[in-house]
């Protein structure tokens, strides 16, 4: 009888072990899929900053089809006069006789 219970008492310390074993790996596994390197909030940062990426990129597109625009109105096939006239104004300090001058202080000019 005493052989028969000690060998129960074997068999149950075993099967503790592996239920021990598996909630542990459970738990391991479980822990490392929200809190990795590639777990679930990791997942969230990485689509927050490719959204933020996209709109980024989505701005400097705005701004270089602006950009090329522009270009385009100073190539010589298809000049713009009103924007050579503004640069030239602006660039040079190029004035008309009949153009009026408003000088601002520094803390008056627009920002």
């Amino acid at each position: 009888m005493r052989e028969r219970l000690s060998r129960w008492t074997r068999r149950l310390r075993r099967q503790h072990w592996a239920a021990l074993l598996g909630l542990s790996l459970a738990a391991y596994f479980g822990y490392h899929a929200v809190n990795g390197s590639r777990g679930l909030f990791a997942w969230q940062q990485v689509t927050t900053d490719l959204e933020a990426s996209r709109q980024e990129l989505e701005a400097l597109r705005a701004a270089r089809a602006a950009l090329e625009g522009r270009v385009t109105r100073l190539r010589p096939d298809s000049l713009d006069p009103d924007l050579i006239d503004e640069l030239a104004r602006k660039e040079l300090s190029l004035v008309e006789p009949l153009d009026v001058i408003i000088l601002l202080d520094r803390d008056d000019r627009p920002r």
